[in-house]
Order: structure tokens, then C-alpha cells, then sequence
């Protein structure tokens, strides 16, 4: 199998972050989705309807810790620019549950693969 890119999206809705290795978990990529933007009522903002967070990145910074922009994603400066992407009342959270992934989750896999119903509950995952 060769695998071409792994990306992983810190931020739900922001661009994300090309990794040469990552950690799987059961619940995926580790680090993946675990901050997102929401509306006052709880509801996810997504890039589908506010595309403005594409033009921010969402990053791991040591010790697991999100980053967006470079900066921690509780820093006021992130808070306001989440504000003029996200809608004037939107606001980033703190979100490790199972429930951070979409509904209806993407599954690539290979021909190959799908025949031998091969399955990976935990690895490392390097791109050489």
C-alpha cells in the first residue's frame, strides 16, 4: 500500500496540518478535531458555511496543545479572528469526545484491502 499524505485538522473547519508521522488511535488520527467553532447555541460552524476559517490553520503545538495561527487557541487575538470568520457570537471549544467526529465519516481504502477486511485498532503511521 502506498500512502501519499496524512493531514491531520486540529481545528474542526480550519485547514489543517501535513504530518510525515502520526499516531492512530481507535478514534483516529490523535490530536485530530479536538478544538472546534460554535455558534451561542452549541451548534458546529463549519467552512461549508463559513469559509473564512479556511484562511486559518490549526496546528499541535508541543504537548498536544492546539494551536491556530501559531498562537494558543484561547489567546483573545484567535478569539476575535474566530469572531470575523465564524459570525460575531462564535467561539472556539475544547472537544475530545467521540461525538467531535462527522456523522457520516470518510473511508478510503483499496480493493485489496477491503478483500482481506484488514483492520487497524492502534499504530504509527510514517510517509517515507
Amino acid at each position: 500500500m502506498h500512502l501519499a499524505h496524512i493531514w491531520r485538522y486540529p481545528v474542526k473547519s480550519m485547514a489543517g496540518e501535513e504530518l510525515n508521522v502520526a499516531s492512530l488511535t481507535v478514534d483516529g488520527i490523535e490530536g485530530d478535531r479536538i478544538v472546534r467553532v460554535v455558534s451561542p447555541s452549541g451548534r458546529i460552524l463549519t467552512s461549508r458555511t463559513r469559509p473564512a476559517l479556511l484562511r486559518h490553520h490549526g496546528t499541535l503545538g508541543t504537548g498536544g496543545q492546539p494551536l491556530v495561527d501559531g498562537m494558543d487557541w484561547r489567546d483573545p487575538q484567535v478569539a476575535e479572528a474566530v469572531r470575523a470568520a465564524g459570525g460575531p457570537h462564535s467561539s472556539l471549544t475544547l472537544d475530545t469526545g467521540e461525538g467531535r467526529f462527522d456523522i457520516l465519516p470518510l473511508l478510503i481504502t483499496t480493493d485489496g484491502a477491503s478483500r482481506t477486511s484488514a483492520v487497524i485498532t492502534a499504530a504509527s503511521v510514517r510517509i517515507s
